[in-house]
């Protein structure tokens, strides 16, 4: 995706950052950008603490990694570059509103609501720059930009109806990502399969355990997790030592389902489910 620099709205020397999509009225900023707002708007407000640029370049990797892994895709993040002090082309992202607002989620709400205002300010600003056909004089230049204007918005329709369609398709898996995004505690198989069940994928906890068996990661006739399992941390196990009425002592292991195994075990299900649709 290719950005163009908005000459009225390009602001300091090597930190002209501001970036306008050259057919939309979507504003992006680079990440450079975002951090020169945070840690202004963190002074203002007397938190001395700079976030680094290389900092919130790791976090957006990590977001976007997240995202994909849920599969989930996303347009709110962009590859871009920028000619640091020296002039060397470093790279960087470029995030509109909604991926700025995704990155702002651990910053205080005078900072949040400060960079809001500012990217709002800077939308009204990128509209006065453009023209719409019935506000041009000459009769020729008119034409062509109606014809431009019809043609993106016939382009706009298209990508809505795509967005449409991706978000339907993607409505379970949107499901299941902030579900596993709201557990932070290993789950019993039994809830895992409820889990499961609840967004679309019918399967109870038997038939749950005997997937987890022919795919090698309980062990055979018994519910206990497999080695394998345990060394990928998707699968625990609890031991516990409890009393029986004649005072014997006896160890049973329970199999809980980690945060990371929810996740991992959902994205398999998905996967076997659009196989075989």
């Amino acid at each position: 995706m290719n950005y163009q620099m908005s000459s009225a709205l390009a602001q300091g020397g090597m930190t002209e950052v501001v970036l306008v999509g050259s057919d939309s009225n979507d504003v992006r900023i680079t990440s450079v950008k975002l951090v020169e707002m945070i840690n202004t708007f963190r002074a203002e407000e007397g938190n001395t603490t700079e976030k680094q640029h290389n900092h919130l370049m790791r976090d957006i990797k990590l977001e976007i990694e997240v995202l994909e892994k849920a599969g989930i895709g996303q347009s709110n993040f962009g590859l871009a570059s920028y000619n640091d002090a020296q002039g060397k082309e470093r790279p960087c992202y470029s995030l509109n509103k909604a991926g700025v607002l995704q990155m702002l989620n651990k910053e205080s709400a005078v900072v949040r609501y400060k960079t809001v205002q500012y990217i709002e300010k800077l939308e009204k600003e990128n509209k006065t720059l453009k023209k719409d056909s019935y506000m041009i004089d000459d009769p020729v230049e008119r034409a062509k930009a109606w014809i431009k204007e019809q043609e993106e918005k016939k382009v706009i329709e298209l990508e809505n109806a795509k967005n449409r369609k991706l978000l339907e398709e993607q409505e379970p898996k949107i499901a299941f990502a902030n579900a596993i995004t709201a557990s932070k505690n290993a789950i019993l198989v039994r809830e895992l399969a409820r889990l499961i069940s609840q967004n679309g994928i019918k399967i109870g906890e038997r038939s749950l355990y005997a997937w987890l068996r022919e795919n090698g990661y309980v062990e055979k006739n018994s519910t206990k997790a497999t080695q394998k399992a345990i060394n990928l941390k998707v699968l625990e196990l609890v031991e516990r030592t409890s009393p029986d009425k004649e005072g014997n002592f006896h160890t049973n292991f329970t199999t809980y389902v980690t945060p990371k195994g929810q996740a991992y075990f959902i994205v398999k299900f998905l996967e076997r489910k659009e196989m075989e649709e």
